[in-house]
Order: structure tokens, then sequence, then C-alpha cells
């Protein structure tokens, strides 16, 4: 892991005893690793200061020194190393004709370490979902949504011999290869949600399709579409509880047209909280 950092960084990072979650990478600043030990979330500054430079190189390292090959998802404000570490970037955002054309003179960088549980989805599936249902998994950033539904996927496409379908926008899912998914699943890596649900409906046959991060009115009409055509979603959404979820607006019709059979609150320490489609506590 970490192989597009400087060596002497590297290995005073892998150093750390615990799970490392984040590192935040800054101009002029030291790295900032979050991490978890022993049922603590912990932070370590570590003490090289960084420069511009010294980002630079990382970016370049992480585009195999072609820095077009990741022209894409650099313009959504990311990028995906060849490990599965996901690192966001922050910088000068380039506009050409009203969209994002790239992103330039990057300031710094978030670094998110891929964790996989196996097991973690386990006792959800034994007390709810053995027939296969959809569910909404809610937690702030950082809590494990991605991880949870991963491992949910995996063992409806393992267990339940069901087919799945990954819609790995940001190679998370997968971590470039790096995660086993299930032997009856596919992978649409890097698709958005709109490609992703209709080519995966039309062109998969899938019986559940696993998403990311459902966040504005598009994503949770296809996630309602999806679920109409009697394919389940599993998909995840950025909240404290589903109390306050359903303070936002667009999302309030997700319990109205029952999308979803269950909601799932993650919290730190591998607490959940399970919720009926009626958005009733079980």
């Amino acid at each position: 892991m970490l192989k597009f950092l400087p060596e002497r960084d590297r290995g005073e990072i892998l150093a750390i005893r615990g799970a490392i979650e984040e590192l935040r990478i800054r101009v002029g600043q030291p790295i900032n690793a979050l991490y978890s030990f022993e049922g603590e979330r912990k932070r370590k500054i570590l003490s090289r200061i960084y420069t511009g430079e010294d980002i630079e190189n990382i970016i370049m390292k992480l585009c195999d020194y072609t820095f077009y090959s990741k022209e894409e998802s650099i313009k959504q404000g990311f990028i995906t190393s060849s490990e599965g570490e996901r690192v966001g970037i922050c910088g000068n955002v380039v506009k050409k004709n009203g969209e994002v054309s790239t992103i330039k003179q990057i300031t710094s960088l978030c670094v998110r370490l891929p964790n996989d549980v196996d097991g973690i989805a386990r006792s959800f599936f034994r007390e709810y979902a053995q027939k296969a249902v959809g569910c909404l998994v809610i937690s702030p950033p950082g809590q494990g949504k991605t991880t949870f539904l991963r491992d949910l996927g995996r063992i409806y496409s393992d267990k339940l011999n069901k087919n799945v379908v990954f819609i790995d926008e940001r190679d998370e899912f997968s971590a470039s290869g790096r995660f086993y998914l299930g032997k009856n699943s596919d992978v649409l890596t890097y698709a958005d949600k709109d490609y992703g649900f209709s080519c995966g409906v039309r062109t998969l046959a899938p019986e559940v399709i696993v998403c990311d991060e459902i966040m504005n009115e598009g994503d949770i009409l296809a996630c309602e579409k999806t679920s109409a055509s009697g394919v389940k979603v599993l998909a995840s959404a950025h909240s404290d509880n589903l109390k306050n979820l359903l303070k936002k607006p667009i999302f309030t019709e997700i319990i109205k047209n029952r999308v979803f059979d269950f909601y799932v609150e993650l919290s730190y320490g591998g607490k959940i909280t399970v919720y009926d489609e009626a958005g009733v506590k079980c």
C-alpha cells in the first residue's frame, strides 16, 4: 500500500499500530494520519513538511507518469491508485464551457485507505436479509458504509447465488481487483450511477445492484426505477442517522415509495441499527 509516497514516509506511516483510515497531505504541512487502535480513533502528525513539488511527484506516480491516463477521474476530484487507495485532490478547478475540465496547482490530498472486513454484514444477513432485500446504509463519512455494502453484496452473490452488479464509480468496491466481490458478481468500474443503473438493468440481468453514496434526485430516481423493476438495490447515503436524512426533501420520497426494504444505520465501533421500509425501528 501507499506505493506513491516517498519510501521514508511510507515506512513511518505503515509502522503505526492500528488500522489507518485516512491521510491528509497539504502543502506546507506534515502528514496527518487518522487511524483506529483498540476501539479508539486517533491522529498522528508525521514530522516532515510537504512541498508543492512533493505533491506533484505523488500525483505523477498515481498517474503512472501519464497525467492524461487519469484525466476523467481528476475532473471528478479524485484518483484511485493501482492498489485501491482513493486520493481526493484539492487545488485550482479549471472550467471549460461551464464544465470542470481539470484541477491544477494541487495543494492538498486526502488519501482514503480501503478496508475489507469479511463478515461485517453477516449478522444483518442472518436476521433480515436471507431472501435478498434492498437496503440503504446510512452513516457519516468513515464509518464503513462501503465496507458493509461490499460484504452484503458478496454474501448475496455467494450465499444466495444472486447475480450482483456493483456500480463502482471510484473503484472502491473492488479496489482495482484487490477485493473479492463474489462468484456471481459483475463490476462496472468508473461508471456513474445513471449509466450504471440503465446499462446494468438492460444488459446484465442483475437481481441485485450495489452502488455507493446516493446524493441527488437523479440517484434516487434511478434507485426507484430499478427497485420497481424487481431488482434489489443496496446503496448508501451520508447522514448522522435516518431521522436527519429524511429532513432532506429529496429523501422523503424513498420512504413514501418504499424504495428500500430496510435502512441500516452504522456508528463507530460497529454498532448497527435497523429500520423497516416505513422507517420504524426493528
